[in-house]
């Protein structure tokens, strides 16, 4: 794969997870709000996140690395941790961990998104200018 299609690959991964914890955010206050079916289609959001937070973590360390920011491959390290403990806690009603992490989390997947789309994407592959 060249830079270019990963950086794509970047783009959507890290869209789709700030879609998702903005769908979050709305169950989670439909939940607070009495619906509690809701509950359901929250953690069912939350596992997608986790996938799509692990297939992040390896497209970041596809091909195109030196273009990207020093701290990008820790937070594709990071993210799928904090999400699998962020269900964790969820599981276990630990609301008082839960809540203000999730919402640390949607602010940070949103500014991820912004980082994707605001940086360049890196041009097709180059011709290797051979010298002998």
């Amino acid at each position: 794969m060249n830079p270019r299609t990963v950086h794509m690959a970047l783009r959507g991964t890290m869209t789709a997870l700030a879609f998702l914890a903005a769908v979050q955010v709305l169950l989670a206050g439909s939940f607070l709000s009495g619906h509690y079916p809701v509950l359901r289609w929250h953690m069912i959001t939350g596992f997608s996140m986790v996938v799509i937070a692990l297939v992040q973590t390896v497209v970041i360390f596809l091909p195109g690395r030196r273009e990207r920011e020093p701290s990008l491959p820790r937070m594709g390290l990071l993210v799928p941790l904090l999400l699998a403990a962020q269900g964790i806690l969820g599981v276990f009603r630990v609301l008082e961990l839960h809540v203000p992490i999730g919402v640390l989390m949607a602010v940070g997947t949103v500014h991820a998104a912004t980082w994707a789309w605001k940086t360049p994407i890196p041009r097709g592959t180059e011709a290797i200018e051979v010298t002998a």
